[in-house]
């Protein structure tokens, strides 16, 4: 058996083991998803699991593309898609001076359109599954594969040994398809005004081009 064969049957066993464990604990199971290539393998994985609702940060910025994407995955995988967003409207996400937030204070637009929402989505004992990996940036690299929140929510990172490379054999071996604004150069793609081009650095960098910010809040710390 090969090292990456040996990797998916680890992440197989952990997943069935883990996520039926909750399940027989009477808890809500959601995974966050950006429906970005490397968000794939763990989609295929969780859809052979009931009782996981796959869930759809709508920050109302995603590129249309993503939104497609999401919904092809939907059909082909049939998992359960729940779409959540902010309750305020653009216009309550304006500057005094009338600018959209993003353009001001990113960290800001962030926390409203994607940590907001998955806070009042989630609740004490509920279980929140995401697809982070140990190679993407420092602060996932130090993540354990199980915390708890101030809140009592169950954070589980089945995904943090995997690196992109692995990502791409495991899509390869089932046939599975890549975002489609890859192909155009797009490897790390989330909201649209924050997202550029790769320019052949970290991945990462062609996100919120110009600051020095890596991550979106959500998984920056147990909060």
């Amino acid at each position: 058996m090969t090292a990456f064969s040996e990797l998916v049957a680890a992440t197989e066993s952990d997943l069935a083991t883990t996520l039926g464990g909750f399940r027989e604990e009477g808890r809500r199971i959601y995974a966050t998803s950006s429906f970005q290539t490397q968000s794939v393998p763990l989609l295929h994985l969780l859809s052979q699991h009931a009782g996981v609702s796959v869930v759809l940060i709508d920050t109302g910025y995603l590129f249309p593309e993503t939104y497609d994407f999401a919904h092809d995955l939907k059909g082909r995988l049939g998992f359960d898609l729940k779409q959540v967003r902010s309750t305020r409207t653009y216009a309550e996400q304006c500057t005094s001076s009338g600018a959209l937030l993003h353009t001001r204070d990113v960290d800001a637009c962030c926390r409203l359109n994607k940590v907001e929402p998955m806070e009042s989505l989630l609740g004490p004992g509920d279980v929140w599954v995401s697809g982070i990996r140990a190679d993407q940036t420092a602060t996932r690299a130090s993540k354990p594969r199980l915390e708890t929140d101030d809140r009592g929510i169950l954070r589980y990172h089945p995904m943090l040994k995997w690196t992109a490379r692995d990502i791409y054999q495991y899509l390869r071996e089932h046939g599975l398809p890549k975002h489609p604004l890859e192909s155009a150069g797009y490897l790390s793609i989330g909201c649209l005004p924050c997202t550029r081009k790769w320019d052949g650095s970290d991945a990462r960098s062609a996100r919120w081009e110009g600051s020095s910010k890596t991550e979106c809040g959500l998984h920056l710390k147990s909060q």
